[in-house]
């Protein structure tokens, strides 16, 4: 099993959004994927269109005094894809500080996946905090979409600096992702061409293109795949090639 963190230290960026999409489009290729819903807002359970609350959370997987099993909390939200979500957010970080180390913690809480999925793909919070800190030394690879702002793309020293101080390869970010490309203006141009200045070509993959239809999908609870064929699923195939590749 892959294990992939989407993390940006800024919120906005669009990091549920591709979490999702690349959910949708790995468990489209028949292979079995679960999403963790770590961040505090639960936006990826909202755009897979999750209505009911559900019983049990990742919150219970790690209860030290009633620990759920893994089974009774994941959710089968689609063919081939399950979904864990979170709630409780505060608590689980009060939790997380018992734990006597950090950089193991989810490899005991997710023991029982390596032989169920072929991929975890982990929605993080845009934030530095404990948990966030246990996601990064669990996952394989960090993948980092961003806007094509400048502020966004200068923010990308914090999450260096950020894995420095966990003592945390750089090395784990794999990939860059170009979000909400706007084709009409020279800025968003130019901020491509800072962004490949900055990161190694082979790290930078097609910019996804700031379009309505996807915004309108995640609204409705379904993923572009579901809701609009269009030019817009090539750009997304392209993201899921390059994840393919990590391994």
């Amino acid at each position: 099993m892959h294990k992939i963190a989407i993390y940006n230290n800024k919120g906005g960026v669009g990091k549920s959004t591709l979490a999702v999409h690349l959910a949708d489009a790995l468990r489209r290729l028949d292979l079995k994927i679960l999403l963790v819903d770590l961040d505090s807002q639960n936006d990826c359970s909202l755009f897979l269109g999750l209505e009911e609350k559900p019983e049990k959370t990742f919150f219970n997987l790690i209860d030290y005094r009633y620990p759920a099993d893994l089974k009774e909390c994941i959710i089968e939200i689609r063919d081939n894809l399950g979904l864990l979500t979170n709630t409780n957010y505060e608590l689980i970080e009060k939790d997380l500080h018992r734990a006597t180390r950090i950089d193991n913690f989810l490899d005991k809480v997710f023991e029982k996946t390596e032989e169920i999925y072929d991929y975890m793909i982990i929605d993080c919070s845009p934030s530095r905090s404990i948990l966030n800190s246990a996601i990064l030394f669990y996952v394989d690879s960090i993948i980092v979409p961003t806007q094509l702002e400048i502020a966004s793309i200068r923010g990308f020293s914090d999450i260096y600096n950020y894995l420095e101080d966990l003592d945390i390869d750089s090395a784990k970010v794999k990939l860059v992702v170009p979000n909400m490309f706007d084709t009409r203006t020279k800025e968003a141009e130019d901020n491509l061409n800072e962004l490949k200045s900055i990161f190694d070509e082979d790290m930078i993959t097609s910019p996804i293109n700031r379009r309505t239809k996807i915004t309108e999908a995640s609204k409705a609870g379904k993923t572009i795949f579901e809701y609009n064929s269009d030019t817009q699923l090539e750009q997304f195939y392209n993201i899921v090639e390059r994840v393919i590749e990590l391994g």
